[in-house]
């Protein structure tokens, strides 16, 4: 080949390498419409499931976490500025991830998925986030698109 058949081969293999990363970083850049988010101010958990939450949160969690959520020197608060500083903007998969590997100190996955989606409930009702009609899933993948906001 001559040298403009070396150019133009080298600006095809360019642009083709450009359009493998450009295609590679789509999925990111545009998430699929099944990866939307949902924030917590839409109502993502129920009543009655927040209100189980809490049943299991004074069995489980209080005697560290204290009674109003509260927290103290060694454990963090649950709610109010600590948990949003925390927590906020980020999805409930990752609260729910860490409770699930953590919690409770010692006993570390002992609620069981639907026990600490409950805890997180009645977290999320404490925190003055509306409930809604549907229960907040007790499975990690399905939390992943459902985000802790800070303000509606």
């Amino acid at each position: 080949m001559n040298r403009h058949g070396d150019a133009t081969l080298s600006r095809i293999l360019f642009f083709m390498v450009t359009m493998v990363f450009v295609f590679a970083l789509l999925p990111v850049v545009f998430p699929a419409n099944g990866a939307e988010t949902t924030s917590v101010w839409q109502g993502v958990y129920t009543k009655d499931q927040a209100a189980r939450g809490k049943a299991r949160y004074f069995t489980a969690c209080a005697a560290c976490h204290g009674g109003l959520l509260q927290g103290d020197s060694d454990s963090p608060e649950l709610a109010g500025v600590g948990f949003m500083k925390r927590w906020g903007d980020q999805s409930i998969a990752t609260l729910f991830a860490f409770a699930n590997s953590q919690m409770p100190v010692g006993r570390p996955g002992s609620l069981g998925a639907q026990g600490y989606a409950d805890v997180i409930a009645f977290i999320l009702a404490s925190n003055g986030f509306p409930n809604g009609d549907r229960e907040l899933p007790a499975n990690e993948q399905a939390l992943e698109s459902i985000v802790i906001e800070r303000k509606q």
